[in-house]
């Protein structure tokens, strides 16, 4: 799992058009990713939904997951269910290309 997060990372820097010392990992772990991207996306809910909704849009989270959580979490837990969302939305991508790679 150590692997796969770190694999997230590109993916999430290039959907959130963020500097790469944005997301640096010292534990490489799941729930580490998952704190540093609430941050961000604690940043743009108050501060610019529009490109939360266009990155959400471009990784392909499903919109009724992204309605789900705006609608029915807790305020003060929106941003990490939706970092949860999307690192599990990246996370089956980085799977995906690895095994159709593979068959090549």
């Amino acid at each position: 799992m150590e692997n796969q997060v770190q694999k997230c990372v590109p993916l999430l820097l290039a959907h959130f058009q963020l500097p790469e010392n944005e997301l640096v990992l010292r534990e490489h772990t799941s729930e580490e990713l998952e704190q540093k991207l609430s941050k961000i996306i604690e940043y743009l809910l108050n501060h610019d939904l529009d490109r939360l909704m266009s990155t959400c849009y471009k990784i392909d989270l499903s919109e009724q997951i992204f309605k789900e959580i705006i609608t029915t979490a807790a305020p003060e837990e929106i941003n990490l269910s939706l970092a949860r969302e999307i690192i599990k939305r990246e996370s089956q991508k980085v799977i995906t290309r690895e095994k159709y790679r593979d068959l090549l």
